[in-house]
């Protein structure tokens, strides 16, 4: 400070007759350093399908509509393959259309659609920071949305952005829709690595959000149809012997239920080409008698069924030494896992209530929940697949393997640890969604707390998945006698065992 000067008169003078000027936002500059936060691929349809989760959808219908190319004409060909072919290689990006069929738009709804930074009010979404939505501009310039009887569409006035909103009449749809012209008309449709990469995505985006069904089409041709059964939950026993409290005492946990989960995936043998590329290969491994043991587990009719993604279609021709694939056919596997889903009741100090009204503009909820997803050795050896093949590409985004990862929606870079995914709702996240905020010392205790609640879950399951050992063991005849185990009934429990 310099000698001699009084800040504090200056800034009331300031205050009093300086000339009022108001600050202004560079709203295309603000979208483009906030999207240049979001690292993964496919952020736009993260965002639009977590929309859908938060609104209690269980259909989400993705569509790519290609636009033919000017310079290779279209192939004069019944054959669908050959028009699939083409389509992959030649054909560009028109528009991205997503549908899902939760609760239309109200008027809240869309309103925050049109304020950059307004989070979802509601403290059991996750939605907070309010760019989510924003993330449309990735792909698009001028996006469209329909909901119920209205729409808006968004539109550029050199670096501001306007809407003008549109009722429907008789022309509304019971689906909200987002409309995605695309940005860069030379945009190549996805094939080979970069058509598995988006499957595998939307394979992964089933583990924990309500969805029952995800369908990616290109054009007429669907590429990928996703669906989940989830089977009634039942109550996992919690032993006397662990605190179901953190230690700062701001959660505990009221009770523990499991839920069987049956995801089955139907693809086109596209998803394993690319142009100039040879096909053939082995049959994924699946062991039918673990398989068929899961069935019981869920109401619907299911029949174990197992096609190769890797072995030639019926159709497939060979022309000299390669085989050429119909990419029309399709294949199908299933895959089984369990979640665990504890309900935590919330004890929320008057410091941490107001951090969180002033940080994230809505309180802590007073109730959440946090799910623990893995596999038991029969789910595991029922949903196998030849680690080359696009079966066990397709899923590895789902099954948590040696390493699971912390979900928050979605999957963020932060691993668990163990052999389990977790999905933390209500945990706060960086604004990017790829880790967790450890820094405001508020919200860091909150993030702690739901950690530690974590931990107890896990110590949890491993008691629930040791009980149930224990009780196979009590069946053997030997074990039932107070008599050593033989070798036979040694091998029927050693697998399960050694995968623990």
């Amino acid at each position: 400070m310099a000698p001699g000067m009084d800040y504090n008169a200056l800034q009331a003078q300031a205050v009093e007759i300086g000339a009022e000027e108001a600050v202004t936002v560079n709203t295309r500059d603000l979208i483009d350093k906030v999207l240049s936060r979001y690292a993964r691929e496919w952020t736009t349809l993260r965002e639009l399908i977590q929309n859908a989760a938060d609104a209690a959808a269980t259909r989400v219908t993705i569509k790519i509509e290609t636009t033919p190319s000017v310079k290779v004409p279209t192939p004069q060909s019944d054959d669908p393959s050959a028009r699939l072919r083409h389509v992959l290689q030649n054909h560009a990006v028109n528009k991205w259309v997503v549908e899902n069929n939760g609760q239309r738009f109200n008027s809240q709804d869309w309103s925050r659609l049109t304020e950059i930074a307004k989070g979802n009010p509601d403290e059991t979404k996750i939605g907070a920071f309010g760019v989510g939505f924003y993330s449309v501009f990735d792909l698009s310039d001028n996006p469209f949305v329909s909901s119920g009887s209205e729409a808006l569409q968004f539109y550029w006035k050199g670096d501001s952005l306007f809407t003008k909103p549109l009722k429907l009449g008789m022309l509304q749809s019971t689906d909200t829709i987002f409309l995605l012209p695309v940005r860069d008309s030379g945009s190549s449709v996805p094939q080979g690595r970069k058509l598995l990469s988006l499957c595998q995505f939307l394979t992964g985006s089933m583990t924990f959000v309500g969805l029952e069904s995800i369908e990616l089409w290109i054009d007429e041709w669907r590429m990928l149809h996703l669906q989940k059964t989830t089977a009634d939950s039942a109550s996992l026993d919690i032993p006397k012997s662990i605190n179901r409290t953190t230690s700062d005492g701001l959660m505990r946990i009221s009770a523990v239920t499991q839920e069987a989960v049956q995801l089955e995936a139907e693809w086109m043998q596209a998803l394993a080409w690319s142009s100039g590329q040879r096909s053939g290969g082995g049959i994924d491994a699946v062991l039918e008698p673990a398989k068929k043991s899961l069935f019981s587990f869920f109401k619907k009719g299911i029949e174990p069924q197992s096609q190769s993604d890797d072995k030639p279609t019926q159709g497939a021709k060979k022309t000299g030494n390669t085989l050429v694939h119909d990419l029309t056919a399709t294949s199908r596997h299933k895959t089984f896992f369990h979640v665990n889903r504890a309900s935590i009741q919330t004890s929320i100090s008057r410091d941490l209530n107001a951090e969180f009204l002033r940080s994230r503009k809505k309180p802590p909820p007073k109730a959440t929940a946090l799910s623990y997803l893995s596999q038991s050795y029969e789910e595991r050896a029922a949903s196998m697949a030849d680690e080359a093949s696009v079966t066990y590409k397709l899923f590895s985004s789902v099954l948590p393997g040696t390493k699971g990862y912390v979900y928050i929606g979605f999957a963020t870079s932060q691993t668990t640890g163990l052999g389990a995914h977790l999905s933390i709702p209500s945990i706060v996240p960086t604004v990017e969604r790829e880790a967790i905020d450890l820094n405001s010392k508020h919200i860091k205790a909150w993030n702690m707390e739901l950690l530690r609640i974590a931990g107890i879950v896990a110590r949890i399951s491993w008691s629930s998945v040791m009980a149930n050992l224990r009780q196979q063991l009590s069946r053997l005849p030997s074990m039932a006698e107070g008599k050593a185990l033989g070798a036979e009934e040694l091998q029927k429990i050693l697998p399960a065992a050694r995968f623990l």
